[in-house]
Parts: C-alpha cells; sequence; structure tokens
C-alpha cells in the first residue's frame, strides 16, 4: 500500500464496544471529538423497522424490486449456485452462513486502492454481513468496508503459500515478519481458516490465460477508455488486470468473463480508440505486431474470450445500496439508468447530486432484504417531516444527514462541528481516493468558504 507521510505507527491493541446501530467495532477513543467541538446530534434513522417496511413502500411507490436472481451469491463448496449469477465470486444476494469475524482478528487482503498489494489486515467493525478492515500499523482513514464473502480476504499465510508479497505493518523487517510471533507479541487472534469460504463456482482460470499476457481492457476509472494492458497476476478464477506503463492504482480484478476485458484487435475490429501506454513514443501508428515483439510478450488467445450475457437490471427497480460517500450506510435505492455493464442508483428521497453508477456485479448492491436477512440496518428513504432535532444539540446542514459518517474516513462513525466547520461526508460531490491526503479537507473547506485547519 502506498504511505503519504502523513502516516504514523498506531497501537495494534484493539478493543471493542456497540455503536448505535448495535454492530461491534473498536474503542471509540479516536472517535471523540477535537477540544471545542460539538457531536452533531444522532437522530436515529429518520423510519425505523417498525415503521417502515419494503413491502408497504413498494405498494405506495407502485414499483417493483429487482428480481433477486439478477445479484450473483456466494459459492458454497460442494453446492451449485441457486441462481445463474452473473459473477459468483461475488456476493451481492443472500449469503449462505452468518458472519464469523469478530472484532480484532487479523487476516490478509488486497487494499482496494492498490489491488496488486496484499496487506495484513484486522478487523475493525462488524456490522451485519459486512465488515471494516484495518490496515495494522497506519492510520485508521485508510479502513475500508467489505462483505465477508469477499474473494479479497485470505487467512493468514496464504501470501506465504500462493508466493505473493505480503505488505508487513509499518516498523517491521520484512525479513523478520513471522505470523505467529507477531500474534503472539500482541496477543492476537487470527480469523480461523472456516471463514474464508470456498467463494468460486467457475473453477480455475483456463490455461490460456497466463501471467504477462496481453490484452485490451477498460478502464474502470474511466469507462469511456480502452487501454493496452496485461494480465499481471491470477488468483482462483479471477485475472488481475494493469494497465501497461500507468501505476497499481488503475489496476481491478475481474473473471474471464468480464465484458471489461477484450482481445487484442478488439478496438480496430470495433472502430474503436486503443489508448496506447502511457509515454508510447508513436501512439498515433501503434502496432500491436511490433508491441509485442518489443516487450517479448503473447496476446491472450481471442478464442478463450467469452460473452457474458445481459445484466437484467432496468431503470425503476427498487434495490439496497451501500453509500459510497459514507460507506457505513446501506440506503434504500432505485435504479435510473443503465448501460451494457453498470446501472446508476439514486437514494430514495435524497438529491439526484448524490446518484452514481456502478457495476451491475459490484459486492455493494444487494436486494431488497438483504439488511434485514443479514442483521444490518439499512437506512430508509429520507423525508424531511420525520428528522427530529435535539435541542441544543448541532445539527449537520446537509439535509437528510443524521450525523452518521465522517469525511475524515470509516474510523469516525459519527461527525462533529467547530466553531466554522463541519465534518459530513456528504459536502464533498465524490468522494476522495485517499482520505488522509490533507486536499480533501480543502475540497471541503473551501466549498464552506471557510479556513482550512
Amino acid at each position: 500500500m502506498k504511505q503519504p507521510n502523513r502516516k504514523r505507527k498506531l497501537s495494534m491493541d484493539s478493543k471493542e464496544h456497540q455503536n448505535q446501530d448495535g454492530c461491534l467495532e473498536q474503542s471509540p477513543e479516536e472517535e471523540k471529538p477535537r477540544d471545542g467541538a460539538a457531536p452533531l446530534s444522532h437522530v436515529p434513522s429518520a423510519t425505523t423497522q417498525d415503521m417502515w417496511s419494503w413491502d408497504q413502500y413498494l405498494k405506495e411507490q407502485n414499483a417493483n424490486a429487482a428480481p433477486i436472481e439478477l445479484f450473483s451469491q456466494v459459492f458454497v463448496s460442494g453446492k451449485l449456485p441457486k441462481f445463474n449469477s452473473i459473477s459468483p465470486t461475488l456476493d451481492q444476494s443472500f449469503p449462505e452462513y452468518e458472519n464469523g469475524f469478530q472484532v480484532g482478528m487479523r487476516l490478509e487482503g488486497i487494499d482496494p486502492r492498490h489491488p496488486a498489494v496484499f496487506c495484513v489486515l484486522s478487523v475493525a467493525e462488524v456490522c451485519g454481513y459486512r465488515l471494516r478492515l484495518h490496515f495494522d500499523g497506519y492510520l485508521s482513514c485508510y479502513d475500508f468496508w467489505t462483505n465477508a464473502g469477499s474473494p479479497d480476504l485470505h487467512p493468514i499465510g496464504w501470501c506465504e503459500k500462493t508466493k505473493h508479497e505480503l505488505h508487513i505493518p509499518k516498523g517491521y523487517r520484512k525479513d523478520k515478519f513471522v505470523w505467529m510471533n507477531y500474534l503472539k507479541a500482541y496477543k492476537l487472534q487470527n480469523a480461523p481458516k472456516k471463514l474464508f469460504r470456498n467463494r468460486s463456482s467457475n473453477g480455475p482460470v483456463p490455461k490460456e490465460f497466463q501471467v504477462g499476457m496481453k490484452l485490451e481492457a477498460v478502464d474502470r476509472k474511466n469507462p469511456s477508455l480502452v487501454c493496452v494492458a496485461t494480465i499481471a497476476d491470477i488468483v482462483e478464477d479471477r485475472l488481475l488486470v494493469h494497465f501497461d506503463n500507468w501505476d497499481d492504482s488503475y489496476d481491478y480484478w475481474c473473471g474471464v468473463n468480464s465484458p471489461y476485458i477484450q482481445p487484442v484487435g478488439w478496438c480496430q475490429k470495433n472502430g474503436r480508440t486503443l489508448i496506447t501506454p502511457q509515454g508510447y513514443p508513436d501512439p498515433e501508428n501503434f502496432s500491436w505486431t511490433e508491441y509485442l515483439n518489443s516487450t517479448q510478450a503473447s496476446a491472450v488467445p481471442a478464442k478463450v474470450f467469452k460473452m457474458r450475457l445481459p445484466h437484467g437490471f432496468l431503470p425503476n427497480m427498487k434495490l439496497e445500496v451501500v453509500d459510497k460517500r459514507n460507506p457505513r450506510l446501506i440506503r434504500v435505492a432505485t435504479i435510473v439508468d443503465v448501460d451494457d455493464q453498470r446501472i446508476k442508483v439514486h437514494f430514495d428521497g435524497w438529491d439526484h447530486k448524490y446518484d452514481y453508477w456502478t457495476d451491475a456485479d459490484s459486492p455493494d448492491i444487494h436486494p431488497i432484504g438483504w439488511c434485514d436477512v443479514t442483521g444490518h440496518p439499512l437506512e430508509a428513504p429520507y423525508r424531511a417531516n420525520d428528522v427530529k432535532t435535539i435541542p441544543g444539540q448541532a445539527v449537520c446542514p446537509t439535509p437528510g444527514c443524521r450525523g452518521v459518517g465522517h469525511i475524515r474516513g470509516p474510523r469516525y462513525s459519527g461527525h462533529h462541528r467547530t466553531e466554522d466547520s463541519f465534518s459530513c461526508s456528504l459536502l464533498i460531490s465524490e468522494p476522495h481516493p485517499d482520505p488522509c491526503y490533507h486536499n480533501v479537507y480543502k475540497l471541503v473547506f473551501s466549498f464552506l468558504n471557510v479556513t482550512s485547519p
């Protein structure tokens, strides 16, 4: 994981408590407001489970839920997936098992900002079928949320077994780090192997796909671009796509049937512009034959690429979706637009400026009822008349925000205000890729026309 200079060594100790939603999390010491800051009123959800139900809401809105068969499901060893899922390695649908992870457990996993990097992780919070994971030794603003069945998570020792480099906690020498010594020194517990289910129904990647082979791939951060790419890694039934001469923050994992990968020559055949590697001397006259010769690489055979069936989602379907600006929350949402690989979601009751596009196989979208089944709080549609404030306490200026989440990242379960600024994560139009950098605050405070702290 790439670390800016602002990072500092943190304690490895982990204590847990229950937050306002009943989710287990680490000690609240780091969540205390700074001196002079007033906590926001943590107003309960505008509509509680007793007052709000999907059945009633669908009738009121004359709306339909997204069919459950459109969502992928965790594959369990010895069983076939219940549905004809679009990506069986992802757990969008109802899980087969309860979340067995506990706060403080250690594991290995992928850094979502740098998908080629495997790190030492600890469970910082458990909420339903979701986990907040922390990079041991680094600031909590790098914490991230994921599902318990994510294929990005592995038991301790997995990197050594599969010959992947493990990025160890800051302050440790790579040649001196031993998992069992680390656990013993800090009296830590590893996550049992049984919690890491067999998540793939596809079997291994076909042998025609090899590390180092070239292909053409969509830049998922800029979906209009198709670029020269390389298979950088293969794990189980997934490929790691890397864009030649670009840093690893653009990398992504996908299945062999992903619509984002295409054979060499696809752009030329389909009249698309191929984005050449950064720094390529003559991009207008790029030749795959010359490039393959110069890099001493081979192309993935065109015959092994399989076309994925259409995802099936349609506008106006209802579902439950993670709020990417405040990823500890899952909200009632509606599909407002679709394309070949993605859906655009709108959070019911909220301004359309919070709408966003996401992949149809994203692990952050779920069928209605998912939160109820997995024990995760669901944020009901925002209705201004339902919001109640507590006299004498500060209120977030963002309509609908009840003080949950923080601009500085997942370490804070709530936000506070000082004399001249708010810390609401909804005040920025797009989440910043690295919340520890100071310019994330400059964005917000310039918007508020106040001085950055």
